[in-house]
């Protein structure tokens, strides 16, 4: 599955995504504890885009999300999984589904985003869900491009969990 939506926030929600990932705290990955009904009433612009994707992927069993913003990606090849317990035990346990959603793109050469089938570029207020498991990356670009990844999980990932 891989569903590409355009202008999904409204200018002001876009706005507050922007300011939000600007600041050097909230770019870094966030674990919210919380199942899609005890999250799905509170208004932020993150909640929304889950809201958007739940028409497409059944998020109702989601125990908790990670978010993050990307303002300079290296291109590289992966899926998105739990990093420690594929360290630890080799098992490759993955969201639900993943997002990216582009909150803002400028002068932007390259920086596509990239499956073994598909080229997708980069545009502001642009949302990409993908199937757990899909081989991505993004190509070397230069240029202005803020994303933001969102997973949502079934079981929170050791990375999250307190040691």
């Amino acid at each position: 599955m891989l569903v590409v939506l355009d202008d999904v926030l409204d200018a002001i929600d876009l706005d507050v995504v922007q300011k939000h990932f600007l600041i050097d705290e909230n770019r870094h990955m966030h674990w919210v504890d919380s199942t899609f009904d005890g999250i799905a009433p509170f208004g932020s612009p993150v909640t929304k885009l889950l809201h958007i994707c739940a028409k497409y992927v059944d998020i109702s069993k989601m125990q908790g999300l990670e978010y993050w913003s990307h303002l300079g990606t290296r291109p590289d090849w992966h899926i998105d999984k739990d990093e420690l317990l594929a360290q630890r035990t080799g098992e490759i346990h993955t969201p639900i589904c993943s997002i990216v959603y582009y909150a803002e793109v400028k002068n932007l050469i390259g920086g596509r985003f990239l499956t073994e089938f598909e080229m997708i570029s980069p545009k502001t207020n642009r949302l990409i869900i993908f199937s757990p498991n899909l081989l991505h990356g993004v190509e070397p670009y230069e240029g202005y491009r803020m994303s933001v990844a969102i997973n949502p999980w079934l079981k929170q990932p050791e990375i999250h969990k307190e040691h």
